[in-house]
This record gives structure tokens, sequence and C-alpha cells, in this order.
């Protein structure tokens, strides 16, 4: 991203979060800090494609993105997998399995016996062999949450996107996320051993701070870029201070 500004959702003529040059290299994993409302989640979005900017230039892998034609930017848009906030906006009338295939038969044009063939790596690795056949209706807000992230992961991205993966969640399963997500950046088996490049917005940042490779504030309708993890300790930010001291 060069020079970019991001549209107030509600505020016509607004900008939410302004002066945002950010390049993210292949393979890493940044957090980006905030507060509700500052604009994380909707960067994140733009991120992926999904929504133009008011200022500045938007590359993906290279490739500047044209608001305009967003039927010439699906290609670009397959390459990342998005996992919404809260349940992941499921979709209530499908199953599990069912949520989970959408995008393998939607893009992939493959009959149900060869997509349901091709997620069993990822129902395991998720755990959710057990619950395939239920609706989302039935599962809690962790379950839930891992069937949004097996949908985003079923085309096998090369860049994966959390909002606020964490919130809300007991200490097992953000034992669970950290875990997997490290693997991810490492290297797991569901993409041949190769890293991931995963970017995380989070209101809550210490659970993060284990995970995160490169961090980023987004405050006050300001982008700045923080650094590796002891330049966020070092850091003398008093709202990155309070931000930390907050979860304490």
């Amino acid at each position: 991203m060069v020079g970019v500004s991001l549209p107030h959702r509600r505020l016509e003529g607004d900008t939410v979060l302004s002066g945002v040059n950010w390049e993210v290299a292949a393979g890493e994993c940044w957090v980006i800090a905030g507060l509700q409302g500052s604009g994380k989640t909707q960067l994140l979005e733009t991120a992926a494609g999904l929504h133009p900017v008011s200022a500045g230039e938007v590359r993906l892998f290279g490739e500047v993105l044209d608001p305009s034609a967003p039927d010439e930017n699906t290609g670009i848009r397959q390459r990342f997998g998005l996992v919404f906030e809260g349940t992941g906006r499921l979709f209530p009338a499908l199953t599990v399995l069912e949520n989970i295939l959408l995008p393998i038969q939607y893009h992939r044009n493959l009959d149900p016996a060869e997509a349901v063939d091709s997620v069993g790596d990822l129902l395991q690795v998720l755990e959710l062999e057990s619950i395939a056949d239920h609706r989302p209706g039935r599962l809690t807000r962790a379950w839930a949450r891992r069937v949004a992230l097996a949908r985003a992961l079923a085309l096998r991205p090369e860049v994966l996107l959390l909002d606020n993966p964490l919130t809300g969640l007991d200490h097992a399963h953000v034992r669970w996320w950290r875990t997997l997500l490290g693997q991810f950046i490492t290297g797991h088996a569901l993409f041949g051993g190769e890293p991931r490049t995963v970017l995380i917005a989070s209101d809550d940042l210490r659970p993060l701070l284990s995970v995160g490779q490169e961090f980023a504030l987004a405050h006050q309708g300001q982008w700045q870029i923080l650094g590796d993890r002891a330049a966020v300790s070092a850091s003398p930010n008093p709202f990155l201070r309070d931000l930390l001291d907050e979860v304490d």
C-alpha cells in the first residue's frame, strides 16, 4: 500500500485511516493493533481486495488493484483467505461441511465427491470431522470460528487474514490458535511445508506478541509501523503502553 486512505463507511467525505504506507513480504506475520472503530478491520479487508480506497494505491502480489473492475481482481483475491470477526459470517442454512466446500465448488467447479476429498486434511487438522454435519447455529463461538478458518483455507491461500481471531475464546482455544498460527508461519503440511503470510487485526495485543513478527498501530486515524517484538516492548508510545496494560 502506498499513501492509502480509507473512506469512512458512515460519514461521507471523511476518512477512517490515512497515510498508510505498508509493504508485506511473503512469509511474514503482521499484527495490526487498535481499538474498535480504528479502521484496522477495514484495512484488512482492503488488503484482501474487498474495498476501494479514497486515496493512494493498493498492490496485491505486485499488481495494482483496480476497484472499478472487480471481476478482474477475482484471481488475485483467491490467493487470500479471510476469517471475519465473531463467528465468521457462516451461512446458517448450510452445514459445517457445506460452508467449507462453498469456495471450492464456486471457484474450482468440482463435483461434490471431489470437493469433499480435497478438504479431508483440513477437517482433521482443525478437528472438525465430528461436527461436519452440524449447522452453525449449534456451534459455540470458538468452533464456529474454526469452521470459518477452514472455509478461508479451503483454496489453500498464500495469505491468511484474521480479524480478532482470539476474542472471546477460552485459554484452551487461544493456545490451539497460537500453536496453529505458528505452524502456518513456519510451514505446515496443509501447504506442503511452505510458510504462509499471516495478517492479524486485533483489539487485544498481548496474546499475539508471541505469534507476530512485525507490528503496526491504527490509532486516531493514523497509521504507525511499530517494528518487531523488541520494538513493541521498548516503545514509549503512551497509547500502546495503555493497550498492553489494559489486558494484564
